[in-house]
């Protein structure tokens, strides 16, 4: 079998994620247009990661065992109409409204996809496998960014937001012509299953370290347009959605994790350099200095998909009875800290500036580091 999943599955991940992260160089454009501050304007973020955190533990009574190429094809056409209202949307509630659509898509959309990786490689590969898609979400979250910001430089941000939804109805053709039935395994998430995948050792701790790791991640990249707009108030979009290029960083690392691993020779020195590239980049970030912010972008991320990539891996390798349960703990525990990251310090910013912002976020990281000693800890005690 080959360790890489399929390239159809590869480019659905790379759009459906163009399609999460599309408005967040928009944000301080959209605040303009609809009157709105940084906190309202995070909304955007916000309400489309909140489904993501809640809808895996209610969708496995309803998706479980449904086939997975029916709910691509279900997913994908859903976010093409709300990519469509977003663009036609005449008020920041009808536009929250189509987000708020997008984020009910998505879950099943990303569990299906997860899931299928991970099925698709011998479970010795499975940690390999999650590094393609982890890739995948890399290229979407960097593509998504750059292309809105650089289409809403040359027309505005209804092309910026409408373009992307030929571009899912297309995909949802090609998807419909996937072979087989295989079953999504969404997952019923019953309390009964629920703890019984807690009580495997490691996986609550794995849990709490990825929701504190993405509470960071989504809190400074929601804020960071603001950011740089006060840095630098005659700023391009275009020059706001190419920041996130530091997301090219996180692919390499990526896409070579488990050489990483095999180098450093231990997955506490893994996750060691994760959290160290982190603290630096979080540390670059408090310079005064739109080249500061680029620079600090490379090591951000690289130290952001360095954990994710080997977190989600090892998650599924210690959970491998339960892959679909396991994956929608996951993806709630990471979107629950994406959303709460998202708007709650972009309050803190509003209220009192961009170094406290940074001192909470440390703060966090602090809590991401001891949940990743307690999950080493269970491990090695097994």
């Amino acid at each position: 079998m080959t360790t890489r999943p399929p390239i159809t599955i590869l480019l659905l991940t790379v759009i459906g994620f163009s399609v999460l992260y599309a408005p967040q160089p928009l944000l301080p454009g959209l605040a303009t247009h609809f009157g709105i501050g940084p906190g309202e304007a995070s909304l955007a973020i916000t309400l489309t990661m909140l489904p993501l955190a809640f809808a895996p533990l209610f969708y496995g009574f309803i998706l479980e065992g449904l086939p997975a190429r029916t709910m691509l094809v279900a997913a994908t056409v859903l976010l093409a109409l709300a990519q469509a209202g977003l663009a036609l949307a005449g008020s920041w509630s009808q536009f929250l409204g189509w987000r708020l659509l997008e984020g009910l898509a998505l879950p099943a959309l990303y569990t299906a996809l997860m899931t299928y990786v991970a099925g698709s490689v011998p479970r010795e590969q499975v940690r390999h496998a999650m590094g393609w898609y982890i890739a995948a979400t890399l290229v979407g979250g960097f593509g998504g960014r750059a292309i809105s910001g650089v289409a809403a430089s040359y027309w505005d941000w209804h092309i910026a937001l409408g373009l992307w939804a030929p571009v899912l109805l297309l995909m949802a053709l090609v998807v419909a012509r996937l072979p087989g039935e295989q079953r999504s395994h969404f997952g019923r998430i019953t309390p009964s299953v629920f703890r019984k995948v807690l009580r495997v050792p490691g996986l609550a701790a794995g849990y709490a370290a990825i929701f504190c790791v993405f509470f960071i991640f989504a809190a400074l990249l929601n804020v960071l347009p603001f950011r740089m707009t006060a840095l630098a108030p005659d700023i391009s979009v275009t020059a706001i959605g190419f920041a996130y290029a530091g997301y090219l960083s996180g692919l390499v690392v990526s896409l070579n994790a488990t050489r990483f691993a095999a180098r450093l020779g231990s997955e506490p020195r893994v996750y060691l350099l994760g959290l160290v590239l982190y603290g630096a980049g979080l540390l670059v970030f408090a310079l005064p200095s739109i080249g500061g912010i680029y620079l600090a972008m490379f090591v951000f991320c690289a130290g952001m998909f360095l954990l994710h990539t080997r977190l989600s891996g090892q998650l599924n390798h210690l959970g491998h009875d339960h892959r679909g349960v396991v994956n929608g703990i996951y993806i709630a525990s990471y979107y629950f800290g994406g959303a709460l990251g998202s708007w709650l310090p972009a309050e803190l910013y509003r209220h009192a500036g961009w170094q406290p912002f940074l001192l909470v976020l440390v703060v966090v990281l602090a809590l991401a580091a001891w949940s990743l000693f307690r999950l080493l800890r269970q491990i090695s005690a097994e």
